[in-house]
């Protein structure tokens, strides 16, 4: 019997924890990192306490005099950080200071979607679950949340399309290098039109970052 239970102990410790687990690794050099620093699931779904998911109260609300209603969902409470995306995508693209709590920056559009279906992939949802927010979410998000972080952030829409519709517009299809609408918290009424692979220094002196949401009909 002794000689069974010590096999056995032998047996777990090499196999290591049956569970699986996801580490968020840090970089040792000057804000570079590798793809090994990309999280490693073991075929365990990542926890959804990855990311601080917010409710906003429910709609709808108004957009100029149209009435806008939105399917319940939840979006990030703040903008990804370099630490959460270097986590998902195994690199630090930030042109700004280099700390894992900060803000990403330097994000092309195609990559933060990117990141969001890599996201979803990593928490067992549908790969379009987890989506950029639509600049209706955005708007209505940033408005009850009350957040005046002073950053500019991709969303999910093509300039100059919204909004397609009342109830849960959605983004209109665009090709290649049609507009992406980018929103500023300091004043969300300000949209801007911004290239999706541009990743220079962007309008007003700051840097893109975004959010992440998911509407809940994604999480039953």
């Amino acid at each position: 019997m002794a000689k069974l239970l010590m096999l056995f102990g032998l047996l777990f410790v090499a196999c290591g924890d049956v569970n699986g687990s996801w580490s968020l690794k840090s970089s040792t050099s000057d804000g570079d990192s590798s793809s090994s620093d990309a999280i490693s699931s073991n075929s365990v779904c990542l926890d959804m306490n990855f990311v601080d998911w917010q409710t906003p109260p429910s709609p709808p609300y108004f957009y100029g005099l149209t009435e806008i209603t939105l399917s319940a969902y939840l979006i990030s409470a703040n903008i990804i950080t370099q630490g959460q995306y270097k986590a998902i995508m195994g690199e630090n693209p930030s042109k700004g200071e280099k700390n894992d709590m900060f803000p990403v920056d330097g994000v092309t559009w195609r990559k933060a979607v990117e990141f969001c279906e890599k996201l979803s992939e990593q928490m067992c949802l549908s790969s379009d679950a987890i989506k950029l927010p639509t600049e209706a979410q955005w708007v209505y998000a940033t408005e009850a949340m009350r957040i005046r972080d002073g950053y500019w952030e991709w969303t999910n829409d093509c300039h100059g399309t919204f909004p397609a519709s009342q109830y849960d517009p959605s983004p209109v299809d665009c090709i290649g290098d049609f507009a992406r609408v980018v929103k500023g918290t300091l004043d969300p009424d300000y949209r801007a039109g911004i290239p999706p692979n541009w990743d220079d220094m962007g309008i007003g002196g700051g840097y893109i970052g975004f959010r992440v949401a998911v509407k809940n009909s994604f999480l039953n």
